[in-house]
């Protein structure tokens, strides 16, 4: 697997395992690609959604809480 951008590790910082193994497919994803970021909406837990989104930049993370 690539490397992670530098953004994606520091979101990883202190999460636990659980929330890590939700996020990691859509980061992977978003390296595989090379081309959009991670939109992540939400409070945590199993109201979170997280997907490659286009209007993210490649290697950011757009975070929103409704």
């Amino acid at each position: 697997m690539e490397k992670l951008p530098a953004e994606y590790e520091h979101y990883l910082v202190g999460k636990d395992e659980l929330h890590i193994e939700t996020i990691m497919p859509i980061f992977r994803e978003s390296v595989a690609e090379g081309k959009y970021g991670v939109h992540i909406r939400g409070l945590g837990g199993v109201s979170e959604q997280a997907f490659v989104d286009e209007s993210v930049p490649f290697g950011k993370i757009k975070i929103t809480v409704p």
